[in-house]
């Protein structure tokens, strides 16, 4: 088997002067990165030095056929990783296409014309929109080649804005909005970005590709910062005695330990260690806005071991490792790792559990230095279970609206919250002006009531945050319960909205009432009788919006099912039912659209019943979309702290 590997910048792959082609070969899956993997690609790019390593890319080489003189790679693996650096350059080029000729002379108008010439020779064979280096799967190629054409043009891009590319597309131009009046920063992302190190693995033949594929991708264990950090945090021992040094051990099996999930022996959660560390820098460490790198991290603790090793030598070696010990222990409860219950009343409180939990589902790792840092100094900081509840409820707000408007960038938010850390810090803050300062900043960066509430009613959500949505939907199913006085459970037969299969997949899932895939006729009929042939592109556009949505623990067997058989509806008699959404039942109850879910209620229209609605159309959508938008604006409201 020959293989050949090169570790190359992004600038020699899609370079300037070469007819080299990537080719993403047709039994591939369309792009389909989300929001979140862009960010971190984007967020990593941006935080760590120049020639910052991105992953392999695969790839088997051949002649083109129909330019002999042309290369062509079929990219075997990383191909969503290289696409989503394509379009990064993409981006860039649209805003220095749109600036360019508007700046007066100077080195921003030089750093214009360089990317704006630069990237259009990277992305296209001879400045051709239809020759692209990245030749992607068929639609995501007619798509991104009228992007660029339209960049080419200064035109606006003849496409569906509801299309996945689309939009993951525009969500990347978003990250780059900022920079528009900062060039200089635009231009040092750009010359981050070429410089990113891509390891070029180039297989023989498809057959040595995917042995080489199997390989990359069989279970490894390479080294990691956490095993680095342990032989700085153990090295504190050297030249005291050997109780000291046993002693330093201990202490690190005790802090391993701390991120199992049984606490007795289990694997440890690599991840969530590194993490940890990254936090713990950022929170206690580090004394600058911007948030501590992997790349940086070993060497920002060599410095600090030292430091406290100094210290360490008038007392016992152990104290820092001690303390990092009883941060790690807090931040395990934070992020719900925990096995431990610590003697702690703020983290022994069933509301700020219920919260932290909230957090999680919310995917809001940026906040966690702020809140580890308010855990740990809760006391000196003044801060009890009522202030730090209204905190926490701040953030679920915050986050489920920053989750559905993508504003702030998520890119911004963990430099918005470690600034808050060194201003609590630097001006000995306590008790309620924290959470005044904490609650008014979380506000005053995200979309006002208004436009949050539009982008609620006009927002794919299921598509661009499905577990967001599947929060909201639950949370909001608990709140109009409480609300109610109504309850899905009973002592015989108790229901969690949140348990999980064996298999680790929710028992409860999101339902579209109107189905994704391809539709049968009778809903094309339905959501459009007089022009069939709009029926898809309506079921694109309102399928993921929320008044579309609802939940089920039946999801598998409803699928393209109609809303309702009028001619052969469910009867009492009835043990089991199938033959509609409204109707489903199971062991004599009614699981779908006619379930006791209190979401369910706003699926009839006002004064109409569920029983005798027979029709699902776009209207039912928008309407209901309305109803969700008003109980979101009431549930996710801010604390009112004046």
């Amino acid at each position: 088997m020959k293989i050949d590997a090169n570790s190359q910048a992004l600038s020699k792959i899609l370079t300037m002067e070469s007819r080299e082609f990537y080719h993403i070969p047709p039994y591939q899956r369309s792009y389909s990165w989300k929001n979140e993997q862009i960010d971190q690609l984007f967020s990593d790019i941006n935080d760590e030095s120049a020639g910052y390593y991105v992953g392999n890319i695969l790839v088997t080489k051949h002649e083109s056929q129909d330019e002999p003189s042309s290369t062509v790679y079929e990219v075997i693996d990383g191909q969503q990783r290289l696409t989503t650096l394509s379009l990064f350059l993409l981006a860039i080029w649209q805003i220095t296409s749109s600036l360019k000729g508007t700046l007066p002379s100077g080195l921003e108008d030089d750093y214009v014309s360089q990317m704006y010439s630069d990237i259009g020779r990277r992305l296209m064979i001879n400045r051709d929109p239809a020759s692209p280096r990245m030749q992607l799967l068929e639609d995501d190629a007619k798509i991104y080649q009228e992007l660029i054409r339209a960049v080419c043009e200064k035109d606006e891009p003849q496409v569906k804005k509801n299309r996945i590319f689309v939009r993951r597309y525009n969500h990347i131009v978003e990250l780059f909005e900022d920079w528009r009046s900062d060039i200089g920063a635009l231009y040092a992302f750009y010359d981050k970005l070429i410089n990113v190190l891509v390891l070029q693995i180039e297989a023989a033949s498809i057959g040595d590709a995917f042995s080489i594929f199997s390989s990359l991708n069989s279970k490894r264990l390479p080294l990691t910062l956490v095993d680095l950090l342990k032989s700085e945090f153990l090295g504190m021992g050297e030249g005291t005695d050997n109780q000291q040094q046993s002693k330093l051990q201990r202490q690190w099996e005790m802090l391993d330990q701390t991120f199992t999930i049984d606490g007795n022996g289990s694997d440890v959660d690599t991840k969530a260690f590194t993490q940890f560390f990254l936090n713990n820098y950022d929170a206690f460490e580090s004394t600058i806005k911007s948030s501590v790198t992997k790349g940086k991290a070993l060497n920002l603790y060599q410095d600090v071991i030292k430091k406290k090793t100094r210290l360490a030598r008038l007392g016992n070696a152990d104290t820092y490792l001690n303390e990092i010990i009883k941060r790690a222990r807090i931040y395990v409860n934070i992020i719900g790792l925990s096995h431990l219950r610590i003697n702690d009343p703020l983290l022994e409180d069933p509301t700020i559990q219920q919260l932290l939990a909230n957090l999680q589902q919310l995917e809001s790792t940026q906040a966690y230095p702020l809140l580890l840092f308010l855990f740990v100094d809760a006391e000196r900081l003044g801060l009890d279970v009522m202030k730090m509840r209204t905190i926490l409820r701040a953030f679920v707000s915050f986050y489920v609206r920053r989750n559905i408007t993508e504003v702030p960038k998520s890119s911004n938010i963990r430099a918005m919250l470690i600034n808050l850390i060194r201003e609590i810090s630097a001006d000995n803050l306590r008790g309620d002006i924290i959470v005044n300062l904490i609650v008014h900043e979380l506000k005053a960066k995200g979309k006002n009531d208004e436009d949050f509430g539009k982008e609620i009613l006009q927002r794919p959500l299921y598509d661009q945050t499905p577990k967001t949505t599947r929060f909201v939907l639950i949370d909001l199913e608990h709140a109009l319960e409480e609300a109610n006085d109504a309850s899905l459970s009973t002592k015989e037969r108790p229901i969690d909205l949140n348990n999980v299969l064996e298999n680790g997949k929710p028992r409860w899932s999101i339902e579209h009432i109107l189905p994704q895939g391809s539709l049968p006729k009778y809903w094309q009929q339905m959501i459009t009788p007089e022009h069939l042939e709009e029926a898809e592109d309506l079921q694109k556009e309102y399928t993921h919006r929320i008044g579309n949505l609802t939940l089920t623990a039946y999801n598998e067997n409803m699928h393209q099912k109609p809303f309702a058989d009028p001619e052969h509806p469910a009867t009492q008699e009835d043990t089991h039912y199938n033959l509609s959404k409204r109707d489903y039942k199971d062991n004599g109850e009614y699981v779908g659209m006619r379930s006791q879910l209190q979401i369910n209620t706003s699926i009839p229209r006002p004064g109409e019943r569920i029983e005798d609605k027979t029709s699902w159309t776009i209207d039912d959508i928008k309407r209901r979309s309305e109803w969700f938008r008003d109980e979101m604006l009431k549930r996710y409201r801010f604390p009112d702290i004046d």
